[in-house]
């Protein structure tokens, strides 16, 4: 069980990346997290389950691959927009997630043209909450500039995850054809031990009524042989397990 549980276990390299963006998620949240807790206990709460929504969604899709990644870029779209009329401009930090995932989850096609249109709506979110012409523009290269580095882990983390399983594959594929041509061997061992036996075999029947000391004599080579090809097959065994080890 214990090994089983090591196996599954994620490489160090990967629960690093993985590590740094939820650390740099929080560090983008921190202080909207402050501000909301100064709040009354409901708006509070709701702003605190809310962000810790957009970043657990965030690490969600990062450590997920597959399509299941889009629907989860339309559930950001609704977690940064829809709480705005309730929450107030402060909310507008979680922005910066969906500007991350349009470069990150999307393919290169649509990748760009989708944050562009981020950072458009951004500015119009700044407007609308009141913000001259100025601030809007520094809001949005504000979430340009973060969302970047945010860019940066999450594709860190997925390298180091596509990187390990591709090293696995490779151990995989190497160990199966370490086994191929230690059977190969084996087989060939094997197959010239008994050949070995059985000549020795129809010896000592063709000579059963001849000297009994050369009898003896031939038996003790059949058991020779016996325990060559015995020895062989335990150095092969401890080869197997050097293999299963090694692949481990």
């Amino acid at each position: 069980m214990t090994q089983q549980r090591t196996a599954a276990r994620a490489p160090l390299e990967v629960r690093i990346g993985r590590a740094a963006v939820v650390a740099f998620s929080i560090f983008l949240m921190s202080r909207t997290y402050a501000h909301y807790l100064q709040h009354p206990p409901l708006r509070a709460t709701l702003a605190v389950v809310l962000a810790t929504a957009v970043i657990g969604l965030y690490a969600t899709a990062s450590f997920r691959p597959g399509r299941g990644r889009r629907w989860m870029l339309g559930a950001m779209v609704l977690l940064v927009y829809l709480p705005l009329p309730v929450l107030g401009e402060w909310w507008a930090a979680a922005g910066v997630f969906l500007a991350a995932m349009t470069l990150v989850f999307l393919p290169r096609l649509w990748a760009l043209p989708s944050f562009a249109l981020v950072i458009v709506a951004e500015a119009g979110k700044s407007l609308a909450l009141g913000d001259d012409l100025p601030s809007a523009v520094t809001w949005i290269m504000t979430v340009a500039i973060s969302s970047i580095p945010l860019v940066a882990l999450t594709r860190f983390a997925e390298m180091a995850r596509v990187l390990y399983e591709t090293r696995a594959e490779l151990v995989a594929v190497e160990v199966a054809a370490q086994r191929a041509r230690a059977m190969r061997e084996l087989e060939g061992i094997l197959g010239s031990r008994l050949d070995t036996i059985a000549h020795l075999g129809r010896e000592i029947l063709t000579g059963a009524d001849g000297d009994g000391e050369t009898v003896k004599k031939e038996l003790r080579g059949m058991l020779d042989v016996a325990r060559e090809a015995q020895r062989e097959m335990r150095e092969f065994a401890h080869r197997e397990q050097r293999l299963t080890r090694h692949a481990t």
